[in-house]
């Protein structure tokens, strides 16, 4: 299991049971802010759940809940989408509406990156909707360049961009 802290945020592995959780929209018992999950959490939930066993809560490079430090309540996620290859690996993430705008995004993309440092990647992929200015904003202050349209290796649903930040 991962759990990184940053001066606002916890990031914690997302696990098997708390991806049911919001596949199934229980919220008993859960620390979730009220826009808690948004559709790309669901998103995420859906293909843990999809692989079932294969699930690797274990993995260090894996997917994570973010938690606002002092309220302990899931915001959201970051994550890598697909294990390193040559070196090279694909990050994900995804705010709630109410967390939106005050750092934060950059802020866990920072902790992620330095993770993935350590652990032997040296080049980092993310892809954005085209129209999706405030993503593109976090990924430029992170160091990532704009690297042309989405091609077919990558994971691209429909019009995006794809951004490289090489090398960490």
């Amino acid at each position: 299991m991962t759990r990184i802290e940053t001066a606002r945020l916890v990031l914690d592995t997302l696990t098997a049971d708390e991806a049911a959780a919001i596949r199934t929209g229980d919220r008993s018992g859960r620390a979730w802010a009220d826009d808690y999950p948004s559709d790309g959490d669901a998103v995420v939930a859906a293909v843990i759940g999809e692989a079932g066993a294969d699930y690797d809560e274990s993995a260090v490079l894996g997917v994570l809940q973010v938690r606002g430090r002092s309220s302990g309540l899931a915001i959201g996620g970051i994550g890598f989408l697909f294990p390193v290859d040559d070196g090279e690996i694909e990050v994900g993430y995804g705010l709630v509406e109410s967390a939106r705008g005050l750092g934060l995004a950059s802020e866990s993309l920072a902790a992620v990156i330095d993770l993935a440092r350590e652990h032997g990647v040296r080049r980092m992929v993310a892809l954005t909707d085209v129209d999706n200015v405030p993503s593109q904003r976090v990924l430029q202050r992170a160091g990532f360049v704009q690297a042309g349209p989405a091609t077919a290796g990558d994971a691209a649903d429909g019009d995006q961009l794809r951004w490289v930040r090489d090398p960490l």
